[in-house]
């Protein structure tokens, strides 16, 4: 960089600070003769604002919290002549700026607003960075709205919008746009927000889970996210390899269940698990087998999460609520695996529906058994008939 590149950089920071660090809900306040600091929550923040001053004052403060960072990186490219590059820089010191306003003691807002403005400014730069008319990321979003309002309706949460859609988006700028300059800054936004709703909704209590799923099925849960080794060792090795590691734990599993010495001999769910997915590798192609599998693995644990911590409605033995959260599972899962293996949407459509169906519909069999084995079957069926 030239002196004169050097100094626009730096005068281009000093402006993202100074941006973000203007609070519209203190300066409000102190127009109005009070310390938004002193009232309510004490942040002076949207919240604080809109509760306290009153509606008005709060959408304005919004409006200006959620753009500043973004009003940082259009006057540093359009003014100062910086980069789109390092204009980011300038819209990630408004985000500081928001948090640790110089003025007030550093003790500012929580920065989630300027963040969210940064999203677009993103969204716009892998599209202005590949092709001109590149609207993948536009299109991912449309996709996963639905999924996130899904959510919100089961949990009545906003805060599902960020944990939905911002894991999967980061996921995206790495498989769509590899070696991407705004790759690692963008997973560092969405990260701070993924974390921040994270922190906010278990501080504050929002995710009512009931102490049985952790003392019940903490384990099962657990197992259930290691046999993701057995796909791995599949991949990695060879289906021979994964099988016999299948097989063994599947005795292992079975003979502790006969160590029990009941009368009335039942076969745990981990046993009938482990040899479901002995049965779904050994019968169905790699990609088949994949998706029956993760379908299982995960839509099993969202519906447990999810059904036991917002169930509120009674379908069959199950809930409306953990059913319709295995069926987003599935559609989250389908994305990833239609990135990853390259199998038909279309399959995925069929297994991604047919898994949640097959477990809700599984009264008198067990779903470990029932899931993975019929979703595998439809989508080799939808396979072969070449869809």
């Amino acid at each position: 960089m030239t002196p004169i590149e050097i100094f626009l950089f730096v005068t281009s920071i000093l402006v993202g600070y100074a941006l973000g660090s203007l609070n519209p809900g203190y300066l409000i306040g102190r127009m109005k003769g009070i310390d938004i600091r002193e009232i309510g929550t004490r942040n002076p923040g949207t919240s604080n604002v809109w509760h306290s001053l009153g509606k008005k004052y709060g959408i304005l403060t919004a409006a200006y919290d959620i753009f500043k960072s973004l009003i940082a990186c259009i006057i540093t490219i359009y003014v100062l002549g910086v980069s789109y590059y390092y204009a980011q820089f300038s819209g990630l010191m408004a985000i500081i700026g928001h948090c640790f306003p110089f003025y007030l003691k550093f003790r500012g807002g929580k920065g989630v607003a300027a963040a969210i403005g940064m999203l677009p400014y993103y969204v716009s730069m892998y599209m202005s960075t590949s092709d001109p008319y590149d609207f993948t990321m536009i299109y991912l979003v449309l996709f996963l709205l639905p999924i996130a309002l899904l959510f919100i309706y089961i949990t009545r949460l906003l805060s599902m919008l960020a944990l939905i859609m911002f894991p999967i988006l980061g996921y995206a700028c790495y498989v769509y746009y590899p070696g991407n300059e705004f790759n690692i800054f963008f997973i560092i936004v969405l990260a701070f927000l993924v974390g921040f709703v994270t922190y906010s909704a278990v501080i504050n209590k929002k995710f009512p889970l009931k102490d049985k799923i952790f003392k019940n099925d903490w384990l099962r849960m657990i197992l259930r996210l290691l046999t993701i080794f057995f796909l791995i060792f599949y991949d990695v090795f060879s289906k021979a390899i994964s099988l016999y590691i299948i097989i063994s734990f599947a005795f292992l599993f079975i003979s502790l269940d006969f160590r029990r010495k009941e009368e009335t001999m039942k076969f745990s769910s981990n046993s009938i698990y482990t040899v479901a997915f002995f049965i779904t590798v050994l019968v169905f192609p790699r990609e088949i087998a994949f998706s029956a599998t993760i379908f299982l693995i995960f839509g099993d644990i969202f519906r447990k999460i999810f059904g036991l911590g917002f169930g509120h409605h009674k379908l069959l033995d199950k809930t409306v609520e953990g059913t319709l959260a295995y069926a987003g599972c599935a559609c989250l899962c389908g994305y990833v695996l239609y990135t990853l293996l390259g199998i038909s949407p279309v399959i995925l459509i069929f297994g991604g529906i047919a898994a949640p169906i097959t477990e809700l519909l599984s009264i008198e069999m067990n779903d470990n058994f029932t899931v993975p084995i019929i979703s595998g079957a439809v989508m080799h069926a939808a396979m072969l008939v070449g869809l």
